[in-house]
């Protein structure tokens, strides 16, 4: 590399920003006209650069917000198992909890990709909704049979969640691998 190639892409910063001295200016459009090696360097300088981050915001600031918003998208399907597991004891003897318990499992899988945490999100609001409705059925005075009946139902209804919750990260986890493979 000679010497002029060498001045020439150390000026090319400023060159490009407009602050050079006349002469200066006058000896790098020489050298760019002459020199196809720094006139391309010069052209590839010209390609914009990926927007900048927003300075200013601290590491403990943007984990916070990055919190906040796993946090609130955790609470949003507890919510929704929550929601579900109330409709599922409304509907006296329907199946139709079957499809939602399903999809609420192969959605928190695809969100969450731990199998632990879909099953955590869908399945254990079930379990304390079926807990606080047939046991307070029973301590309210309308006893069904005994307190072993009551579990019994409670544990038969968690089961049947649980089972189809698993049917539900089974499909999500079909999901994202046939996902990983078109990447």
């Amino acid at each position: 590399m000679k010497k002029d190639c060498t001045i020439t892409q150390d000026l090319l910063p400023l060159y490009e920003e407009g602050l050079l001295q006349p002469e200066t200016k006058l000896f790098v459009d020489e050298h760019l006209h002459s020199c196809d090696e720094c006139r391309q360097i010069a052209e590839q300088s010209q390609i914009p650069l990926a927007p900048k981050v927003k300075p200013g915001l601290s590491s403990k600031k943007m984990i916070r917000k990055v919190t906040l918003r796993v946090a609130s998208i955790q609470i949003f399907f507890v919510a929704i198992a929550f929601l579900l597991a109330m409709s599922t004891s409304l509907m006296n003897g329907s199946v139709g909890y079957i499809l939602t318990y399903t999809i609420l499992g192969a959605i928190t899988y695809l969100f969450y990709q731990s199998m632990f945490m879909s099953f955590l999100i869908a399945a254990v609001p079930t379990l304390l909704w079926s807990i606080m409705k047939y046991m307070t059925d029973w301590l309210g005075g309308v006893p069904l049979e005994s307190i072993s009946g009551e579990f019994g139902v409670t544990i038969i209804v968690f089961f049947m969640h649980v089972i189809f919750t698993i049917i539900g990260i089974a499909i999500g986890f079909c999901i994202r691998k046939v996902m990983e493979e078109k990447k």
